[in-house]
């Protein structure tokens, strides 16, 4: 028998995540969101994947403009996570309003100072449900520092981080 969908979310508050605003570009639009389900996919050719809700501008947005950058978040950059996961009521298209961000090669917005950027090129878009799983061919890679701020996580409704232990 299939769980039900708050079992379900209550499972998965129990799987912690680092954060990253993902970003969009097409043209002049920039769109994006806070997301912890973004990975690795392969390292030749250096690709990363993003799971998007499809109901969203950022969706649209890099659906038709084909660019998408990864920014993964230190601690440092929580207000902003909070701002691009919509609990300031900013609309997806309208979180930019900083002086933060960079154009990067593609056109997508990386976030300047973030532990790093992504830079890609959307090479294709998995239908799955209510997202879609977005895969990029990474183009660029952008480091914010010499110094790695602790990462900013998600775990179980909660902010949280990591720290070394070896």
């Amino acid at each position: 028998m299939p769980i039900n969908v708050e079992e379900f979310r209550q499972a998965m508050r129990r799987l912690g995540g680092a954060v990253n605003i993902v970003t969009a570009a097409n043209g002049d639009v920039w769109a994006g969101l806070t997301a912890t389900a973004v990975t690795s996919l392969s390292a030749e050719p250096p690709r990363l994947l993003a799971c998007i809700n499809r109901q969203g501008a950022t969706f649209d947005t890099l659906s038709k403009g084909r660019v998408m950058g990864v920014n993964v978040l230190g601690t440092a950059f929580k207000d902003l996570a909070l701002r691009f996961a919509g609990l300031d009521g900013q609309p997806e298209t309208d979180r930019f309003t900083d002086d933060v961000w960079d154009t990067a090669i593609t056109g997508a917005p990386l976030l300047k100072g973030a532990m790093v950027g992504f830079d890609c090129r959307v090479e294709s878009i998995l239908d799955a449900g209510s997202h879609g799983i977005v895969i990029g061919t990474i183009e660029a890679v952008v480091f914010g520092g010499r110094t790695i701020d602790d990462p900013l996580c998600y775990i179980d409704g909660k902010w949280a981080t990591l720290r070394a232990i070896g």
